[in-house]
């Protein structure tokens, strides 16, 4: 099972913009494609791939097939 979240450096490179400029779009809600929290001095962005596909009109393989291209098959275990 794939995860439903993507990192901001590959969604903004699906997008074809910077993370900071995807950043602030999500913040002002222009980009509806995941959660914005800011506490303290940080800031969190959550980008959900089903919300990027929506917003771009593409199917979830094709974000899918971008990530992977993107990422190139880079995994993340925990606790391994």
């Amino acid at each position: 099972m794939r995860p439903n979240r993507i990192r901001t450096s590959t969604a903004a490179k699906i997008y074809g913009v910077d993370p900071p400029f995807l950043i602030e779009k999500v913040r002002l809600g222009q980009y509806p494609i995941g959660i914005y929290e800011k506490r303290g001095k940080r800031a969190h962005v959550v980008i959900q791939t089903n919300l990027v596909a929506q917003h771009l009109g593409r199917s979830i393989a094709e974000i899918d097939a971008a990530v992977e291209e993107i990422e190139g098959g880079e995994t993340v275990e925990k606790g391994v």
